[in-house]
Formats: C-alpha cells, sequence, structure tokens
C-alpha cells in the first residue's frame, strides 16, 4: 500500500491513519477512515455495498444504514462529488489522484486541457418535467447524440454509462469534467412547449466552464406519440449537424494555443478540416489542407482516415483544374485510397472518403461497393450518402443519383461540405436540362460557401440557358474574381464543352 494518496486538497496517510486537510488533520472517525481507505484503493472502479462492508466491517453483522450515515460524513469533508453512489451497484471514488512526491505517477486521469488527444462528454439533459414520457425522450436523445458523435473522427468521446452517473447531480462542470477526464462536455435540458418539445444545448470547454456554442431545437408535435422515433433521431441529427462543426471549431482553437510548433498526427488533420472550413473551396483552402494531411500521415503512416481525405481532396482538386491531371497524381490517388481501405475498413468517414475518391479515378465498381460498406457501418455518413449519389448519376441512374445527393444533403444541413455539394448536384441538374433546378442549388450553394468560384461559374452558364445574359455575365464575373486563374479550359472541364462554348462567347465582357 502507498505510504499516502492525495487527492485535490487533501492527503490520505495509511500508515498514521489521519486525512489531512490543506496539511490540517482532520476530525474523521475510524470507520470513516476505513471506508475512505477501502474506496481510495480502489478508485478505478465501482465497489459493491458488500464488498465495502466485507472491507471496512469484516467478520461483523452491521445494518446498512451505518454505511449511508459513514458515506454521508465523508461528503461533508470531501465534498458532496467526492463519492458517487452508483444506483442499483454501489460506491466509488471519484476524486482524481494525484502524483505524491517521491513515488511516481499514480493512474490517475490527467487534466482535461492537458490531454493529447480531444475528449468529450454528453451529459444526462435535464427533464423539465413530470412526464415520464419526456424523460424516456430525453433519454433516448442523449444515447442517440451520443452514438452519433461516436462517429465524429478525432475525437474519444466518454461512454454514455459512465456519464450517466451524473444524473440528477448539480456538481460543478469542472469536477464532472475532471472526474471523466475529458476536454469538452454536452449539457442541456428538454422541456415541454405547447403540443412539443424544446432541446436546448451548450457546449462547454471543461478547463475555463466557458460556453463555445448553444442553441435549441424543437420537436414535432407528436414527438411523444407511441413509436414516434423519427422525431427524436432528426433531432439528434440536426444537433450533431450544428455541434459537429463548433466541436472541430473548438479544438482547432486549443491545438493552436497549445502546441503551435509541436502538431501530432491528428491535430494535423483537424488543421486540414479547419483550412477548408475557415477558406471554403478555395484553391488555397484546398492546397493547405491537402498539405496538412500529406504532414498528418507522414508523422502516422497509419493513419487511415488522413490517407482517405487525403485522396479525395486531391482527385477533387484535380477534376475542378486546381492541380494538374497527371499519371503519377491519379497513381498517387489510388495508392492513397486503397492504403485507407486497408489500414480502417471499419470506419465508416475513412470508406466514405476513399471510395468517393474511387469512382472520382472513374474506378466505379470499387468505389461503389467500398461506398456501400461505408453506408452499412454507419446510415448517417452524408458525404458518403452524396458521393453514392453522384456514382449512380454518372453511371446512368440519374433519377436515383440525385435522390441520393439530396438525402445525404438533408441530414447534415449545416455541412461545411454543402457547397461543393451543391454545386455538383446542380452541375448534374443542368446537363439533364433541368435548368430552373440547378439555378436554384447554384444560387444556395453561392450563399452558403460565397469563396468558391464554381457555384458562380454554374450560375452564369444556367442563367444564360435561361436567356438572362447580363445576369450570367455577373455571375461569371464573380467567378472570375474569386479564382483569378480561371480558365475557359478549366470551364470546360468542369461543365462539359457546351458550356464551355457558351461561356467563352461572354468571356471578353468580364474584363
Amino acid at each position: 500500500m502507498q505510504e499516502s494518496y492525495r487527492f485535490d486538497r487533501f492527503e490520505l496517510r495509511p500508515s498514521e491513519r489521519v486525512l489531512l486537510v490543506d496539511g490540517a488533520p482532520a476530525a474523521l472517525g475510524s470507520r470513516a477512515f476505513d471506508l475512505l481507505l477501502c474506496l481510495v484503493t480502489h478508485h478505478d472502479r465501482v465497489l459493491t455495498k458488500g464488498e465495502v462492508m466485507e472491507q471496512v466491517w469484516p467478520g461483523q453483522v452491521v445494518e446498512e444504514n451505518n454505511l449511508s450515515v459513514h458515506v454521508s460524513a465523508l461528503r461533508k469533508v470531501l465534498g458532496a462529488g467526492a463519492i458517487t453512489t452508483i444506483s442499483g451497484r454501489g460506491y466509488r471514488f471519484t476524486l482524481d489522484l494525484l502524483p505524491v512526491p517521491g513515488t511516481g505517477p499514480t493512474n490517475a486521469l490527467p487534466a482535461p486541457e492537458q490531454l493529447e488527444r480531444p475528449t468529450i462528454a454528453v451529459l444526462p439533459l435535464s427533464v423539465l418535467s413530470d412526464d415520464p414520457r419526456i424523460g424516456f425522450f430525453a433519454q433516448g436523445l442523449v444515447e442517440d447524440v451520443t452514438a452519433l458523435l461516436a462517429r465524429v473522427p478525432g475525437f474519444i468521446l466518454i461512454a454514455h454509462a459512465s456519464s450517466l452517473v451524473f444524473r440528477g447531480q448539480q456538481a460543478p462542470l469542472q469536477d464532472v469534467a475532471r472526474q471523466l477526464g475529458v476536454r469538452f462536455l454536452v449539457q442541456g435540458s428538454v422541456r415541454p412547449k405547447a403540443d412539443a418539445l424544446r432541446v436546448s444545448l451548450q457546449l462547454i470547454e471543461a478547463a475555463s466552464a466557458r460556453i463555445l456554442w448553444s442553441a435549441q431545437f424543437d420537436s414535432q408535435a407528436d414527438s411523444l406519440a407511441d413509436g414516434a422515433v423519427d422525431a427524436q433521431e432528426n433531432i439528434a441529427r440536426g444537433i450533431i449537424s450544428e455541434l459537429e462543426p463548433e466541436l472541430t471549431r473548438a479544438e482547432i482553437a486549443h491545438i493552436r494555443r497549445q502546441r503551435p510548433e509541436n502538431l501530432d498526427a491528428w491535430a494535423h488533420y483537424h488543421e486540414a478540416v479547419g483550412a477548408l472550413a475557415a477558406q471554403g473551396w478555395s484553391a488555397d483552402g484546398m492546397a493547405t489542407a491537402r498539405a496538412e494531411l500529406r504532414r498528418s500521415t507522414a508523422l502516422d503512416p497509419n493513419f487511415g482516415l488522413s490517407h482517405g481525405h487525403y485522396a479525395l481532396l486531391t482527385i477533387v482538386a484535380s477534376n475542378i483544374g486546381m492541380v494538374p491531371d497527371t499519371p503519377d497524381l491519379r497513381a498517387d490517388v489510388l495508392a492513397s485510397a486503397n492504403s485507407a481501405i486497408t489500414l480502417d475498413d471499419g470506419s465508416s468517414e475513412v470508406l466514405g472518403y476513399a471510395g468517393c475518391a474511387l469512382c472520382d479515378l472513374g474506378h466505379y465498381k470499387h468505389g461503389i461497393d467500398t461506398l456501400q460498406r461505408a453506408l452499412e457501418l454507419n446510415p448517417s455518413n452524408a458525404q458518403a450518402h452524396v458521393a453514392m449519389g453522384a456514382a449512380l448519376a454518372m453511371n446512368r441512374k440519374f433519377d436515383d443519383g440525385v435522390e441520393r445527393m439530396r438525402y445525404g444533403m438533408k441530414i447534415s444541413p449545416r455541412d461545411r461540405r454543402l457547397g461543393f455539394w451543391g454545386w455538383l448536384l446542380g452541375r448534374f441538374l443542368l446537363r439533364a436540362d433541368r435548368v430552373d433546378e440547378a439555378l436554384v442549388e447554384a444560387r444556395r450553394s453561392c450563399r452558403v460557401d460565397p469563396r468558391f468560384h464554381l457555384p458562380h461559374l454554374l450560375q452564369a452558364a444556367a442563367l444564360d440557358r435561361l436567356g438572362a445574359p447580363t445576369d450570367a455575365v455577373n455571375a461569371l464575373k464573380a467567378a472570375r474574381q474569386r479564382r483569378s486563374q480561371l480558365s475557359l479550359n478549366e470551364v470546360t472541364l468542369t461543365h462539359g464543352r457546351r458550356i464551355g462554348e457558351r461561356i467563352a462567347l461572354l468571356w471578353d465582357r468580364t474584363e
């Protein structure tokens, strides 16, 4: 047994049978001391009441009330959050153990702000109603959000069972985060609103207790009806579509604040995502993202997600004229996509990126098979749905493809890739002579990502087709302002020969 155990502002010394509080002995009875020592030495797990009774009162028959009395006494000294009661199971000591000088490190969790990998926990929602159906709805919603967050690449999610310990507790958020060992917390409430429900959520940075994001989501009026699972699922997806980019943005800020000169593979991956979020699908954003992904795979050659994402961004950059299309580039993309699949064929995100890259290379069978596996692993993978739709549209299944693309965009309404996806969908619609629909998608994409030049170019092509040459010229000017290197060859590459010829007639009027 260790000579002493330190936690918070306390030190427990077994050999001296004393608990020090800020260096001064605490008034603690013998049984309370034995109970504390028992809990501290088994702090890594839940102790059943039977185990505690055997160790604190060996060979004696005592009432469980005695245990409750001593637990209450300890909480008065240590604080209410020091010992957690696990309903139906027992007790667990929840304060972090600190290193004792001269004894080496303990197995205590690091402070949340010191964690290398970003870690997050979704706390039980506060239910502001006595209706048991609302309680069940809230519990199911937390489980759905937790399951969806677990699929966000780059973050470690604390299991729902661990977070459930804090249901109904009023412990300070920094203590909760320290006990769970997380950098970020999601908390909120559910309350009735007319015939529906309102869900309020917050994303909190544990170290500072600062609110990074907050939002409200309203359910449909029939959300509590029997079998109304869709309402719960739709709210969960809506939450993730807003929460995921905010979480990624917070992690990028943490990376730059903590380790600006010493980034690891995951940090470079987040920097790549951040470049696209900050700069859109511009040439600079794509170049920065690809460079960061290269750095990521150089640091960790077994990082399948970076390989897959690099493959996709590289072939996309080639297909829209931002980098030259060469045999070496295509070989690089194919090798990266295959490496991603080999390294991590159990990740929907990895398979989604790699499958899309393969389709963009023209390897449709392998690519579609890979995308299908991605969707089997995670039916909510919006990127894989959009990629599958594009592949179907390219393979003479136009209506099915457009429907699949729209579904993928619908289930991720705040996705940072919507500007690109909308342009791609609009391009397919224009080729099918569904000009009005194409113009709608082009204008929507311009609003979502105003820095991306291709939606403006698509808008010019659609307006020209509709007989509005002046508006078409203005849209073409906007495209050329956003990409000064834009050429007629790029127009033909991205939109086809027919549109390239029409845009050529407008070209001189934009100079």
